[in-house]
């Protein structure tokens, strides 16, 4: 793809800083490694003027961490291999945030913590912002650079923190020109078992008519067929966590598109019981009601078969399998709600999905 080469010399650049930064400490360094992989098979029933679809997948994403004292350097690739061809014969919309036969650069990041309230990172990194997956698909990073400041508390976890964020050319498809401005500010109270947490986020995209038209999705589009308005998101996400005999959570995420008057809000309710980490299994359920133009398609989760514009529901039901593992049964009800086909907007489109996931600690 257009940004490996780019990548794998920011690489090349990480681990010349690595040896130098060693060879400066003089002290041993701390390596981790570990593997995530997600093996699925999934069926969608349904879906409107078009056949239903059953497909395989499999991703493995490798990676290190290369702690120096105050310095992290980080690296990882993402490697995806589907029964499917997403991208066969160049598709006027492709609705995954991933290529189904691909190899790529996943991570390559430098991070800085000189002293505990101040982080800085650059390079291709994880979100640092805690957004749901109605506005920004955990599986994306963005690439560019990002600054903490934080309070924490005797335990470590944050207590206020605000972030800054820029990113350009941030998904797995070409963005090369598309711009991103984030800024956050986070409320955590309670103990380390029982805590309550508000993030307020403001995200700007510049020049979304750049975006490579097989991911322009469900946003208003103009004459040409590319993005045709503009997205300054207002994002407000409360987290309820609780622990116990019985782990839960309570997520509930509104954000607001403020440059636009109309189609322009999205509600994203979760519900959590258990967990696949810490306990035998969980059970979670999800609902969301995006309108078109809420956000951005392109960078929303792909899990669900549209980004915006859609109403629907989820269930998750999840049990732990080993230390790291755990299996999946997951189905899904969603509607087109804002289809440019009026019949089309109370057809239900059902998805079924059984996973093993593996986190490599």
């Amino acid at each position: 793809m257009k940004r490996l080469p780019s990548a794998l010399g920011m690489l090349c650049a990480l681990f010349l800083a690595a040896a130098a930064e060693a060879q400066n400490f003089q002290q041993e360094s701390r390596f981790k490694f570990r593997i995530d992989g997600l093996a699925r098979q999934e069926w969608t029933y349904d879906v409107p003027n078009a056949e239903d679809v059953n497909r395989r997948r499999t991703q493995l994403r490798p990676r290190f961490d290369l702690n120096l004292k105050w310095l992290t350097l980080g690296a990882g690739g993402d490697f995806n291999y589907s029964s499917d061809e997403n991208t066969e014969g160049t598709p006027a919309i492709v609705r995954d945030n991933y290529k189904s036969k691909d190899a790529r650069v996943d991570l390559a990041f430098a991070r800085l913590e000189p002293v505990s309230w101040l982080r800085l990172e650059g390079g291709r990194f994880e979100m640092p912002v805690r957004l749901t997956e109605m506005v920004w698909d955990r599986d994306l990073r963005p690439q560019g650079g990002a600054l903490t400041l934080a309070i924490r508390d005797d335990e470590g976890a944050d207590v206020f923190s605000l972030i800054g964020l820029y990113a350009k050319g941030s998904h797995v498809f070409d963005d090369q020109d598309t711009e991103m401005f984030v800024g956050s500010g986070k409320l955590s109270v309670g103990r380390a078992d029982s805590r309550f947490t508000l993030t307020a986020s403001y995200l700007q995209w510049r020049k979304v008519d750049a975006l490579e038209l097989m991911i322009r999705r469900q946003n208003s589009r103009g004459p040409d067929g590319r993005l045709a308005l503009d997205y300054k998101v207002v994002d407000l996400v409360a987290r309820i966590r609780r622990g116990g005999p019985v782990e839960s959570a309570i997520v509930a995420d509104y954000c607001w598109n403020t440059a636009e008057s109309a189609n322009n809000k999205g509600l994203w309710l979760a519900l959590l019981l258990g967990s696949t980490e810490t306990a035998k299994g969980a059970l979670e359920y999800t609902y969301a009601k995006v309108d078109k133009d809420a956000t951005v398609a392109a960078y929303a989760t792909d899990d669900f078969f549209w980004g915006t514009g859609w109403e629907g529901h989820r269930v998750d039901v999840g049990i732990r399998t080993g230390e790291h593992a755990s299996f999946h049964a997951v189905g899904q009800l969603q509607r087109f709600k804002d289809s440019p086909i009026p019949e089309d907007r109370d057809k239900w489109v059902r998805r079924v999905r059984i996973e093993v996931r593996v986190q490599g600690g």
